[in-house]
């Protein structure tokens, strides 16, 4: 059984993209077979694709009716190809977003013989409340393992990473009212930011923070708060729903959250970060301010979530994820 996984003619790389690699890698390296097809990929995906064994087929070459087609939710016109060749089509759900209209045509997700992966516990719920769709299996993006490096020692400046990529204007207006906030207190706060970079140094800039400005919304999983969790920064800010599959709210005094009814594993009060309404750049931002405190009046209590944090980003790692590519993939 060879699987076959859809790349999009993407200008530039993308967590969509290195996770599709990364899972055909995995398949190879558990003894499967798994090649990419797509017409004019990225030349970056197309570069680390190479190195890593994999292999592309020409598009428009006819599949096998014995292949796995796999195609992200985004891209309704890719499913083509395995429909005209009945293949098994299994539709890898990295969003949620992309999935709130119909099929072309009108065609509702549900009518048709495909199979469902969803990247994230809150993406499965999403399938299942919103289409009647249930999921196979889930199969998060995994964590660097440049990422689980440990922290630098804390110094006496807080250090806030955040990347501009997601939601930049927002993320400037919750810098700007907790820069406000902090003014006239006796607290240093430098900031980090995070582009162009690659993983690496994005994972030594991490390392050298105590709090990573989540400001991504929507998101199927949100991959760069967990790596910030990972190396011992502890997250503040948005979860675009798909973060709830790790997220676990921390106790912050004065503020009650908003957490969604699904059932999944917690972390009690301590919790990995804090976290507010999509959106909301007043919470937001007040909460940032307060984080900063916290982290500076309470290093101890700080250094407990830190370690949760830490915690919560190991069962994400690409070791770990391996069973779940062998039992959706290689039906193992």
């Amino acid at each position: 059984m060879r699987t076959v996984f859809y790349v999009p003619p993407l200008k530039r790389m993308s967590g969509g993209l290195a996770n599709i690699r990364e899972t055909a890698a995995d398949i190879r390296n558990l003894g499967g077979e798994a090649a990419l097809m797509g017409p004019n990929p990225a030349g970056v995906f197309a570069d680390e694709a190479r190195k890593a064994g994999l292999s592309f087929i020409p598009w428009g070459e006819k599949l096998e009716p014995s292949d796995v087609w796999c195609v992200p939710e985004s891209w309704p016109s890719s499913l083509a190809p395995g429909l005209q060749c009945g293949a098994r089509i299994l539709v890898y759900a990295q969003s949620w977003s992309f999935m709130l209209g119909d099929l072309p045509g009108g065609a509702p997700w549900s009518a048709l013989p495909f199979s469902f992966l969803a990247v994230s516990r809150p993406v499965r719920a999403f399938l299942r409340l919103v289409h009647g769709i249930e999921a196979e299996d889930v199969l998060p993006p995994a964590v660097d393992e440049a990422f689980f490096e440990p922290a630098d020692p804390p110094g006496t400046r807080v250090r806030i990473a955040w990347s501009p990529r997601k939601n930049k204007a927002l993320g400037a207006q919750i810098r700007a009212i907790a820069e406000k906030l902090l003014k006239h207190s006796a607290i240093a706060v430098d900031w980090v930011e995070l582009s162009g970079m690659s993983r690496a140094e994005v994972a030594r800039h991490l390392r050298s923070c105590r709090i990573f400005l989540s400001t991504g919304f929507p998101e199927g999983f949100g991959l760069l708060p967990l790596e910030a969790m990972a190396s011992g920064c502890v997250p503040v800010g948005f979860t675009g729903f798909g973060g709830w599959d790790y997220m676990r709210q921390a106790r912050l005094p004065g503020w009650e959250p908003y957490r969604p009814p699904l059932d999944l594993p917690d972390w009690g009060e301590e919790g990995n970060g804090f976290f507010f309404a999509d959106g909301d750049v007043m919470g937001a931002g007040l909460g940032l301010a307060g984080a900063v405190r916290l982290s500076h009046d309470d290093p101890d209590y700080w250094t407990r979530i830190g370690a949760n944090c830490r915690a919560t980003a190991l069962p994400y790692s690409r070791a770990a994820r391996l069973p779940a590519v062998a039992r959706v993939f290689l039906r193992r």
